[in-house]
This record gives structure tokens, sequence and C-alpha cells, in this order.
């Protein structure tokens, strides 16, 4: 047996290892704050990103949601705006890797159709699946769109940059006899806060979004 550990699953544990660490510390310093005085410094931080997140769900999902659903997509929301944005400090970005982007939707998938057996009873959820037999390709659709989604968002950003440095290179070496791809550092940044920054916040909006709606929409009446 052959087992390749993927270099995008280890930058995702890393990822994870440090906003564990981030959110505990930052967990305590809040625990620990004054509630009778005005929050600054970390917990200001940390109390207007929750407010924001929270108040972005509930925009989009009602409030029967907030205890079982508000934690998790918050959870995965964060997660995903850091590997997404992950390739400014060198790293390859997690979702540019579709076994950890597949992994992500598998779980709202699961939740999508836990709802939906939950509100039509087991006999009429998989009646309604399997018949007409088209229904089947509507089940599994936020399957493939979703995961295909960002992934595919992420890694066209990825080798649009990895190009890019490539011409800057030898652009470089047309302009002086050297090796030093002098103009990379030059002209990549203004892409680098499209490809990576603008596209990585845009991307997890629209994941976190339509995997809430789609949870929510299995609950409706």
């Amino acid at each position: 047996m052959h087992i390749v550990i993927q270099v995008e699953l280890i930058f995702s544990l890393i990822i994870m290892a440090i906003l564990a660490i981030f959110f505990i510390y930052a967990g305590r310093k809040v625990a620990l704050a004054d509630a009778t005085k005005r929050p600054k410094g970390l917990v200001l931080v940390v109390e207007t990103g929750v407010e924001m997140i929270y108040n972005y769900f509930k925009s989009i999902m009602p409030s029967h949601f907030e205890k079982n659903y508000y934690p998790y997509f918050a959870m995965l929301f964060c997660y995903l705006i850091v590997a997404n944005i992950s390739g400014l400090i060198g790293f390859d970005a997690p979702t540019s890797n579709y076994s950890i982007t597949l992994a992500m939707t598998i779980i709202t998938f699961v939740l999508i159709q836990f709802n939906a057996i939950r509100k039509k009873g087991v006999k009429s959820y998989i009646v309604g699946n399997i018949w007409p037999p088209t229904n089947i390709f509507g089940t599994i659709a936020p399957l493939i769109s979703l995961s295909f989604r960002i992934f595919g968002n992420i890694l066209s950003g990825s080798i649009l940059m990895s190009l890019l440095y490539q011409f800057t290179a030898w652009l470089s070496g047309l302009i002086l006899p050297t090796t030093v791809n002098f103009l990379g550092p030059v002209i990549a940044p203004v892409f680098h806060v499209y490809f990576d920054l603008f596209a990585g916040v845009i991307q997890t909006l629209v994941f976190v979004t339509i995997s809430s709606i789609l949870i929510m929409m299995e609950n409706e009446d």
C-alpha cells in the first residue's frame, strides 16, 4: 500500500491548529474581561467578529437554527477565510485540493439530507428522491456544485499566480542578465489582492451562504 500525504492536508492541519489555539486564547481573554467596561484590544476584535457573523447568519436563517447551525457555519466561515487566503503567506491553499473541499461539502450534504428526512419522513424522502429518476440528480447537485465551485476558483487562482511568476521571471531575465525575479514582487501583489484576498473572501461567503440556504429550505413548510 502506497500512502501519499498531500501538502494541502498538512497546511490544513496547521491552519486548524492555529485557529484552535487562537480561539482557546481568545475565549479565555473574553471570559476574564470585565463586562462592565468597554471592550478593547483582542476582546473587542473577537466580539465584533462574532457579532458580525451572528448577524449575517441571522439575516439568512431563522432563529430556531441558532443553537445547532450558527456555531457550525461560523467555524466553517473562519476556517475557509484563513484557508482561502493562506496563499498570501506562502501556503498551498487547502481549498485548492478537491479532497478537502469535497469533505466539507459532504458534511453540508449530510445536514441537508438529514433535515429533509426529518421534515418529510423516511418513506416520503426516498420516494421523492427516486421518482421521477431525474430527482436523483437534483439531490446530488449541491454536493457537486458546492465542492467544485470553491475548489475550481481557488485552484484557478493558484495556477494563474504561478503562471504570472513564471512570466515575470522570464521578463526579468530579458531586462537584466540575472536569475532574480525582480519584477515578481512589483507586479504580483496587485493580482494577489484579487486572486487570494478578494476571491477567497467571496468564495467563503458563497459557500456558507448557499449551504445555510439549502439547509433552511429543507425545513420550510
